[in-house]
């Protein structure tokens, strides 16, 4: 059974410090962002772009998400993600929905800066714990089963300014499975990625990131990113570009 006696939970302030996402994203925001749409379209040599999904993200004054959920081309919900707060605005509960499958339970447990620290699905007992930097940014998860016994892990390295610049995924401790490079721009937009798929045999995918348009608040609302394929043959091998575009609705 999974004791989390040690940990000290939050009883306020409610604000979450994941700075950044594993899958090469950054989630913060400039300015204070209300409701937030993002519509992804997918072209492939110069044909007309094809929507491919969209993303409808809510957010509290606090800059607390609050609903997220995702649409596929024919506006079916494919993924949802719903937070929820205590009376005093301590995040204490994620219901997280994909595809077709039945809803997933996390309870939230936070230490005194408000940092997600471990959640539990509520139904297996399966935990994930997050681990920080003294600066405040996430370095690590490691996900254990209701045992005990470790089966996934997340290793981030990142640079002086804090930005993730090395992401190790490992499906088993040791047995690497994905792992992304990332370079930065100086406004702190991602210039280009390299995902390596040690599972496709060292295959290799390079991700390059333009933000053509910027809002007056210094959020980026159109985003295009380029894909080629390396293939260990030599070959090359470009992937469709996707072309993403935001609207941000903020709160006042």
């Amino acid at each position: 059974m999974l004791v989390l006696l040690p940990f000290t939970v939050a009883q306020g302030g409610g604000k979450h410090l994941e700075i950044m996402a594993p899958l090469s994203r950054q989630h913060d925001f400039f300015g204070k962002p209300h409701q937030v749409t993002e519509r992804c379209f997918e072209s492939t040599g110069g044909k007309e772009s094809k929507l491919m999904s969209t993303k409808h993200s809510e957010y509290d004054p606090e800059g607390n998400a609050l609903r997220i959920e995702t649409f596929n081309e024919a506006n079916k919900k494919t993924d949802s993600e719903i937070y929820k707060y205590d009376a005093e605005g301590t995040w204490t509960t994620l219901v997280e929905q994909s595809g077709g499958s039945a809803s997933t339970t996390f309870h939230i447990f936070l230490d005194p800066a408000s940092r997600r620290i471990a959640h539990v699905d509520a139904r297996t007992k399966q935990s994930e714990f997050y681990s920080y930097s003294v600066q405040g940014f996430e370095l690590g998860t490691t996900m254990k089963t209701a045992a005990g016994k470790v089966v996934e892990r997340t290793m981030f390295q990142r640079n002086s300014a804090n930005k993730e610049e090395h992401v190790v995924f490992e499906e088993m401790p040791g047995k690497m499975t994905t792992e992304f490079s990332i370079q930065w721009l100086e406004k702190g937009f991602e210039s280009g990625s390299t995902m390596i798929m040690h599972d496709e045999g060292g295959d290799r995918i390079v991700m390059s990131y333009e933000y053509p348009e910027v809002d007056v608040t210094g959020n980026w609302i159109v985003q295009v990113k380029t894909q080629v394929l390396h293939q260990t043959s030599g070959e090359r091998v470009s992937l469709p570009t996707e072309t993403t575009k935001r609207e941000i609705k903020y709160h006042p």
